[in-house]
């Protein structure tokens, strides 16, 4: 088995793992996604509800109301901050995965890099072979010339 070929068999778990890598690294950002497009989708529903609320406001609202109004929109502002920190949550874990895939990939492009230069050295010795092997033939052929000439 040729260093080339057992270099093959470590790429091919290499890349296994820099494939898994890859599927981390999608969810992680999918998830970031998610979380951002949450965020959004609450940041929306609070500047609706405040304006809602205060076009009522304008007409004039109970205390009670008034209250309840203040409540929920707090709890839109609670939820809101929560969904922060899961985004810096999921921007921290992406990184991680992202540093993660970049040294998957980096290996498996260093042994692909290794295969390369392995297959050449190897052509190169085989051509050095193979011109030995002529150079041998061709001196071998003068040699019979000569000694049938004489």
């Amino acid at each position: 088995m040729s260093k080339a070929d057992r270099l093959q068999l470590v790429l091919d778990l290499e890349k296994k793992k820099k494939d898994q890598a890859a599927k981390m690294l999608a969810e992680a950002i999918s998830n970031l996604q998610k979380a951002q497009d949450s965020l959004s989708q609450l940041t929306e529903y609070r500047t609706d509800y405040l304006n809602q609320a205060q076009e009522i406001g304008k007409q004039g609202v109970s205390a009670i109301d008034f209250r309840n109004r203040q409540r929920l929109a707090d709890r839109i502002m609670g939820a809101m901050e929560g969904q922060a920190q899961s985004i810096n949550l999921y921007e921290r874990q992406l990184e991680q995965v992202r540093k993660h895939y970049e040294k998957v990939y980096a290996r498996v492009r260093s042994i692909e890099l290794l295969i390369e230069k392995s297959i050449m050295e190897e052509e190169r010795k085989e051509n050095v072979r193979e011109q030995k092997m002529l150079d041998d033939f061709s001196q071998a052929q003068a040699f019979r010339r000569r000694t049938e000439i004489n």
